[in-house]
Formats: C-alpha cells, sequence, structure tokens
C-alpha cells in the first residue's frame, strides 16, 4: 500500500536561539519543529516513543529570513531552503507510521507556541504537557503552508491566536547602547539582553561583581569557600586580581586532609604547583597594580595556568577530584605559618570569582542568584587603597599625593627618587670648576685627573671611620714615562699595600688577614709609554677571608692571578694612611705623569677635599684628603701629541695636562703658527727691510752697504781724478774736485776758453767756446755744436738716442758718436748683418774691420791728444771747456757699483 504524502512548510525570522515554530499532534503521535541552539530540529514521538530526530546544523537565529520544509511520504525530509546554506541542508529518516497511520490526519496544529489548558472539550492535550517545554516562538512568520494549504492570518479566528500581529516590524533595541559598552547588546525583537563583560552585571551591566579587598591597612586576612557539590575531574577557576606587593597567596584549593592545588605570588610572578610536581613560575608580572583576569583550567592529569586568554604554563599532575565539602582559600589560610610558607597573605583586591559559571560572591545580596556563603577574616568591601600618604614618606620637603596602595611625591628642585630621598647634588654644582661631579648612593664625589711633576709632595687619605662595606678591589687609571715610581701605598703593621712601577712594568704587592706571606703581581706589558692605562685590582673571591688576587690591565686577557691567597683591604678602614704619588724621601723623585681619582672597593680618594668651593659629601663612607697640599687636576687620558697640534715643522712635547710647541726658527706662538717678524726691530739702518722666514733682507739705501746697511760706501777708492783733483765720494759715485786749468770728469783736460759778456745788471759767462749775443734786447751765449745750456755748459750726449742697432755699443764724442758693433755686425751704425757671408769670408772681413777698427781708434786717440795740446796752446778751444775766470772747480759725478744685496 502507498504511503500517505503530506507536507509542511514556512518562513521565519528571529533571534532566538531556542523557539518552538510547528507543533502537531494528538494522544498517540506529537511532531515538534523547532529552534534548538540557533539549529532547525525535527522530532516525531509514536506513543510516547521517539521516532524520528532529524537536525540541520546551520545557525538560523541570525534575524535573516529563513525557509524550512517538512515532507512525509516513504521517509521524512527535512530541508533548509537558504542561499546561506551551503551543504548538509537537507536531513532525511525512515517514516515512523504504520499503513494505516499518518501525520496527514491529525487536526491539532500550532503555530509559535502552545496554548495553556485544551483547545475544546473532545481534545485533551495531556502529552502535550508531558513533551519537555521549549519558548514560544518571537518573531515574524509567513509563507505558512500545511498540507498543501496556505495558513494566512485572516483564516485565523481571534479565538484561536495569542499576541500575533499582522506585518513584520523590527526594532534595533541595542541602538541606544544599553549595555553601557560593559557588555554584548542582544537584540530579542521584543527587548534587549546584556551579556555582560566581567565583572559587571545587572539587566543593563549597571553594577559590579563586589570585589574583596585584603591587607588593607597591611592587615592579615582571607576567604573561605565550602562546596556544596562535587565538580568531578573537569573544571576551571577563575577571578580578577589586583596588587602592588610582589608576595602572597591567591587561592589554595584542599580539604581537611590534603591540598590539590595552591597559587601564590613570588617576586611578582605567578607560582603554581601541585603535590609531586615541579614548581611552575611563569614570567609574566602580575603585581603591577592593574587589574588582571587569572584562570585555572583544571583537566584530567593536567592543571593550566591562564592571565586573560593568554596561556602562562601548566604542569602535570595526578587525577584527583573536587568534592563537596572540600574549601577553596582565598589570599590565606587559617594557619599563619603555613600561609608565610607560601609567599605571605595577600594584599590587594581580588572580584568576580567563579568556579566554572558558578559565582562565589565574598558579599552576595537578596537578589544574586544563589551563591556559597562564605567565611571572611579582616576582608573589606570594595577596593580602596591604603592612605600611605598619612605615614609622611616623602623626604626633603616633597609634597604626598594618595595613589591605590601607593604614593606619590612631588619633589622640590633639584630633589629625585620615588620619596624625595636622592638630592640631585650635581645640579648644586658641588665640585670645583675642573672637577667631574658623579653621583653616588645618598651623596656625591668630585672625579678628576691629577697632574704630577715629579716634585710634588705625597697625598694622604684616611677612612672617616664610618666605612662599614667589605674593600676587595681598588681600580684606577693612569699614564706615565717614568721607569720607577711609586703609585700608592699603605701600611699598618703587618699589613701592608703597595701598587708602583718597577722596571716599566706595573706591580702590586699586598700582605694582609692572617696571611704569612706576601702576595706580588706584575704586569705582562709594559706600562711607561705615556699612553692611559685601566688598571683592576681584585680578589678572585671577594667573600672569602683569604683570596688570591689578580690584576687586569686594559681589560686585557688572561688576567695575572696570584698563586698564594691574602686577605682584603679592610685594614685600610682602621684610620691607616694612604698615600698617592709625590716624593717619598725628599731626594726621591715624585710620579711625573696623570693619575685618576682612585676607587677602593667603590668608595673614591677624592683629591678635592680642602678645596674652596667645595661642598661637603653627605655619604656616610668616604675617605677623607688629609694633606693639605692642593692638587693639579686636568690631566688629560690622551697624549695631546697625537693630534699633531705643531706646525711647520714644530716638535711636541707632552706634558699630561697639555703640550708644548718647540718651534723652529722663524716660528713662534702656541702652534707655531706665527711667522716671526725678524724686521719688526728695524735692523736695516740705511734701507728697506723684507721679512724672510728666519730671516731678512735689507735693501740698501744707494751709498750703504754691509748686511744692515750700516756701511757707507767710499766711492773714492781706486778713483781716477787727475792732475791733483780731489776725490769727492757721494750716494751716486765721486765728483773730481779740479784744480787749475783742468776741467773734464777726470780732470784730465785743458779748460777750454769763455767769454764774458754783460753790463751793468747782467755777468753771463759763455763756456766752451760760446758766444755772447744780444738777442731782443737780452745777452744770450751762442753755443758751438755739441754743447747747449744757458751758458753753453752741458756737453750734448749724442749716445742718448741709442743710435747703434743690433746691440752695437754707442761711444759718445764732441758733437759727434761712434757704434763698436757685434762680430756679425758692420756700418755706421751696426745695420749691416754679415753673418750670411762665408766662414772664410767673414774671418777676412772681421779680421780687416778690426784691424781697421783699431788703426781708427789709434789715430782717433792720437788727433785728440795733439787737437787738445794744440787748443791748449795755440788758443783754439772747445767752447764746452771754457771757464770762468779765476779759480774753479768741476765735479763729475761718477757711478758706483750697485750696493751690495745680503740676506741675513
Amino acid at each position: 500500500m502507498k504511503a500517505s504524502f503530506c507536507n509542511m512548510a514556512l518562513r521565519f525570522q528571529t533571534v532566538q536561539p531556542m523557539a518552538l515554530l510547528l507543533f502537531r499532534g494528538n494522544r498517540d503521535v506529537v511532531l515538534k519543529l523547532e529552534l534548538l541552539n540557533g539549529n532547525i530540529h525535527l522530532s516525531i514521538q509514536v506513543n510516547s516513543q521517539p521516532k524520528v530526530l532529524l537536525d540541520i546544523s546551520h545557525n538560523t537565529s541570525d534575524g535573516q529570513w529563513h525557509s524550512v520544509e517538512v515532507i512525509f511520504a516513504e521517509a521524512v525530509t527535512l530541508t533548509l531552503i537558504d542561499d546561506s546554506c551551503k551543504e548538509k541542508c537537507i536531513s532525511k529518516a525512515p517514516s515512523p507510521f504504520e499503513n494505516d497511520q499518518s501525520i496527514c490526519a491529525f487536526q491539532n496544529s500550532f503555530l509559535g507556541g502552545l496554548p495553556v489548558g485544551t483547545t475544546s472539550s473532545d481534545v485533551a492535550l495531556l502529552n502535550i504537557y508531558n513533551t519537555p517545554s521549549t519558548p514560544s516562538f518571537i518573531g515574524c512568520l509567513q509563507d505558512v503552508k500545511i498540507d498543501e494549504n496556505h495558513i494566512t492570518l485572516e483564516n485565523i479566528s481571534s479565538g484561536s491566536s495569542l499576541n500575533v500581529k499582522a506585518g513584520c516590524v523590527r526594532k534595533d533595541w541595542c541602538e541606544s547602547q544599553p549595555c553601557q559598552s560593559r557588555g554584548r547588546c542582544i537584540n530579542l525583537w521584543l527587548g534587549y539582553q546584556c551579556d555582560c563583560h566581567r565583572p559587571y552585571k545587572g539587566p543593563n551591566c549597571l553594577r559590579e561583581y563586589a570585589a574583596g579587598r585584603f591587607g588593607l591597612d597591611d592587615s592579615t586576612g582571607y576567604a573561605v569557600f565550602t562546596l556544596d557539590e562535587s565538580y568531578g575531574e573537569k573544571f576551571s577557576l577563575s577571578m580578577f586580581v589586583r596588587t602592588l606587593r610582589p608576595s602572597g597567596l591567591l587561592l589554595a584549593l584542599q580539604n581537611s586532609t590534603y591540598q590539590y592545588i595552591r597559587v601564590w605570588l613570588e617576586h611578582g610572578r605567578l607560582a603554581m604547583l601541585t603535590p609531586s610536581t615541579p614548581k611552575l613560575v611563569v614570567k609574566f608580572i602580575l603585581s603591577d597594580g592593574n587589574v588582571h583576569l587569572i584562570s585555572l583550567k583544571i583537566k584530567p592529569n593536567k592543571v593550566e595556568l591562564y592571565q586573560s586568554s593568554q596561556n602562562l604554563g601548566s604542569i602535570s599532575t595526578s587525577k584527583w577530584k573536587i568534592q563537596r565539602g572540600d574549601a577553596i582559600y582565598i589570599g590565606g589560610l587559617p594557619d599563619r605559618q603555613e600561609t608565610e610558607v607560601n609567599g605571605g597573605f595577600f594584599k590587594g583586591c581580588i572580584q568576580d570569582v567563579r568556579l566554572d559559571n558558578q559565582n562565589l560572591e565574598f558579599f552576595p545580596n537578596s537578589t544574586s542568584k544563589p551563591s556559597l556563603n562564605p567565611i571572611l577574616v579582616n576582608v573589606t568591601q570594595g577596593c580602596p587603597g591604603d592612605n600611605i600618604c598619612k605615614f609622611n614618606p616623602c623626604h626633603n620637603g616633597g609634597a604626598c599625593y594618595s595613589l591605590w596602595d601607593d604614593f606619590s611625591c612631588s619633589c622640590p628642585v633639584n630633589t629625585t627618587g620615588k620619596a624625595c630621598e636622592e638630592v640631585q647634588w650635581c645640579r648644586l654644582r658641588p665640585c670645583p670648576p675642573r672637577a667631574q661631579c658623579q653621583l653616588m648612593p645618598q651623596g656625591f664625589e668630585c672625579i678628576g685627573n691629577a697632574v704630577f711633576d715629579g716634585q710634588s709632595s705625597e697625598i694622604l687619605f684616611r677612612s672617616n671611620g664610618n666605612i662599614t662595606r667589605e674593600l676587595t678591589n681598588i681600580t684606577f687609571g693612569f699614564r706615565t714615562r717614568d721607569v720607577n715610581v711609586k703609585i700608592l701605598n699603605a701600611e699598618k703593621e703587618p699589613e701592608f699595600l703597595n701598587i708602583s712601577i718597577q722596571d716599566s712594568r706595573l706591580f702590586f704587592q699586598l700582605q694582609s688577614g692572617n696571611s704569612f706571606y706576601m702576595l706580588s703581581l706584575t704586569s705582562l706589558q709594559s706600562v711607561n709609554d705615556g699612553t692611559w692605562h685601566e688598571v683592576t685590582l681584585s680578589m678572585t673571591d671577594p667573600l672569602a677571608q683569604a683570596s688570591r688576587w689578580q690584576m687586569e690591565v686594559d681589560h686585557q686577557t688572561p688576567f695575572v692571578t696570584s698563586a698564594i691567597a691574602t686577605g682584603n683591604l679592610n685594614f685600610l678602614k682602621d684610620n691607616t694612611d694612604i698615600s698617592v704619588g709625590g716624593r717619598v724621601i725628599d731626594n726621591m723623585k715624585g710620579l711625573q705623569g696623570c693619575l685618576s681619582t682612585i676607587e677602593i672597593g667603590g668608595i673614591y680618594l677624592s683629591y678635592f677635599e680642602n678645596v674652596h668651593g667645595f661642598t661637603n659629601k653627605p655619604q656616610r663612607e668616604q675617605f677623607l684628603k688629609i694633606s693639605t697640599n692642593s692638587v693639579v687636576t686636568g690631566c688629560l687620558q690622551l697624549n695631546a701629541c697625537n693630534s699633531n697640534p705643531c706646525l711647520h715643522g714644530g716638535n711636541c712635547e707632552d706634558i699630561y695636562s697639555s703640550y708644548h710647541c718647540s718651534c723652529p726658527l722663524g716660528w713662534s706662538g702656541t702652534h707655531c703658527e706665527l711667522n716671526i717678524d725678524e724686521c719688526f726691530s728695524n735692523p736695516c739702518i740705511h734701507g728697506n727691510c723684507s721679512d724672510r722666514v728666519a730671516a731678512y733682507y735689507c735693501r740698501c739705501e744707494p751709498g750703504y752697504t754691509g748686511v744692515n746697511c750700516e756701511v757707507a760706501i767710499d766711492n773714492c777708492q781706486n778713483h781716477h781724478c787727475a792732475n791733483g783733483a780731489t776725490c769727492i765720494s757721494n750716494t751716486n759715485g765721486y765728483s773730481c774736485l779740479c784744480f787749475g786749468n783742468f776741467t773734464g770728469k777726470f780732470c784730465r783736460q785743458r779748460r777750454l776758453p769763455s767769454t764774458v759778456c754783460g753790463n751793468e745788471k747782467t755777468n753771463l759767462t759763455c763756456y766752451n767756446g760760446g758766444n755772447c749775443t744780444e738777442f731782443q734786447a737780452e745777452l744770450k751765449c751762442t753755443c758751438w755744436p755739441g754743447f747747449t745750456g744757458e751758458r753753453c755748459e752741458q756737453d750734448i750726449d749724442e749716445c742718448a738716442s741709442d743710435p747703434c742697432f743690433n746691440g752695437g755699443l754707442c761711444q759718445d764724442f764732441l758733437n759727434k758718436f761712434q757704434c763698436l758693433c757685434d762680430v756679425a755686425f758692420a756700418g755706421e751704425r751696426c745695420e749691416l748683418d754679415l753673418a750670411g757671408n762665408l766662414i772664410s769670408d767673414m774671418f777676412t772681413s772681421i779680421g780687416s774691420v778690426t784691424l781697421a777698427l783699431l788703426l781708427i781708434l789709434l789715430l782717433a786717440v792720437v788727433a785728440s791728444v795733439v787737437a787738445s795740446n794744440k787748443r791748449a796752446t795755440q788758443g783754439t778751444y772747445s767752447p764746452s771747456r771754457q771757464e770762468k775766470e779765476g779759480s774753479r772747480v768741476e765735479m763729475w759725478s761718477l757711478m758706483p757699483p750697485p750696493a751690495m744685496e745680503r740676506l741675513i
């Protein structure tokens, strides 16, 4: 027999995860189409026995339209007709009905929910009330079809419906943000629901779970929750924690005889331990004053620790179950001693403790869900902080401001630190100008490099009697070129300390404590090279009474380590004088070089005690400078000559605090940058001075010579004045003062006659044969050829116009000149070039010309002499030689050779 066919279909829109869509049934058969956790679910029950269970795993509680259809035939088919459903949208099962049964014959169908009571006197719904209840549908339905019949609101009488309206109007209840950003708003169609974030609660998440304050004003307390049911092997425990204290017990889960697990703070980090397992300490710092969500997830054989959603670590454990009667201790344990073993009592706030989803409230109220009532010991409600300012924690006049379980100080100028306990001493400029201020615990030190010149007195230091620390090392820096010199020395019988340079190497001697042996160390390298060296001398085991010592120079390895052991330097604390640098004995040379501020056990030996402008140091432990001699500071750690500061070949000398340039001749200045002006002293007496490098040059005035133009030139030496003439030297040469009837440059020519003419107004003498002539009523001299001048006193130089060509030498004669030509030239003015002739002709011509010139010259000399004699004896004369009657002197200037130039 063919099975009957019928179907049901509808479209719906809702945000409910649980709702009844459709119900059909009678006493024997019940069908439900519903939403379970947002998924479509179909169940059929026949004779109180479940027959068909179909499910489509697709969320339909998203406020969107979805269509579903159920078909009854040989099989039962559930179909979700939805574009968003991509796979597994159809579910089937065999039909549960016998041949004579059909779901299509049912007359009782309900949409959206079940009525209260019965629908008629004929139909009892006892079986309906025996089924588990599902919330009524809230949303929109449309396109409802049952057994091929379309169901609309017009088909339903008013008595057959409740709270059903036409249309589908949906309001966004979450638009106004009713959850105040403290929770997730869920739009429920007819309202909203707030899924509150922890630790908030209430319809609008406006309230918080009350926090429990532990350790307020340093009190000790704890809370205990006793479980009223078993939780098995798998559960979670979580809480919000806020603290600034780095230690304290957070929680312990235990019964009267056995502790399952405990969690505490260790150096600010979470630590967790279960019996028979290693301790877990995480890296996360919890004690920062912020609120942190801490969770424990207990699983079989494993416990995981979380901060928010971050897994901090886990430990393996044996299986254990939380039973009824077990207790959760928070913040501490009743036994104080046992609490101290587990980090001490917790100080801070704990809020919103949850065991699984059950709230463990410290302060439950009547409106809260049922919670375990705790036992509270010194736990107060809320999360107030301690008022630490009431103890006046701020020093040096700082103003205190309260923070949660803490305080903040507004410090005055030049103070710092959490409680203004540290004075910024260096801002007060307590050190002398050439010292560098360095902050120390509870004080400061003035640091500087001292300069020792080899003649300085030693500097003495002594403990102030308040040093309590162990002195196990010495640190200092130095540079020197000394081969053997003392650096530091201290002695208190039988203990002894010596640091020196011996044979260019650093040498360290120490006998201390109860040791009978003197320890000695020598550096591997030379240290007197003038460069800076850093030295550390220290015990290899500073905690021991006696230890080997090691020497570290310039951080070079390997260190030099002693073979024997000796004690520390504590004997320096007991009124022992420490001698640094300087001369030990008057006739012994002291350190010459630089020495840094020495540090013994972290305490400096400052060079700036008893210095004007020095502020007393406030720190308790000090070495005091007891010698009154001042210390020269400012030594440079680097050789100042490394930068080659001396110019022009100057020699640089490193003097530790600076440098000195030895300049070559001619240069001066700090860097030999100045050229010395050798002319500054005006060395040239009769001349002009020109400066040269390390020299000067005198250009002498005419008539002077010598290095400094100090010698007047005697031009009359080897003079040519003749006929008894007197030589007169002058700057331009010399002149001949002629006597008698002689004239000429060298007074070798007889004087020519002169003509005297004039009247009572004018007395005019015409020389050299000049004639006296009256011209335009004025007497004038008419000169012979070869003479000029008002009185014909000047012999015309016919060579002044340079008439000779091709380098010919011009000779001046009376009213004429003569050219003496070079070998290759000839002619009256040497204008003829003879270089083109044959060699033999050239030599012949040259010989002939030369011979002819010699003959001409000889004849000219003879003629001149004869003519001169004739003029002198016979009255014939040259007008230029005429002289005035009476005694007359002619001076012929002879140019001397140029003055000698000398370079100084």
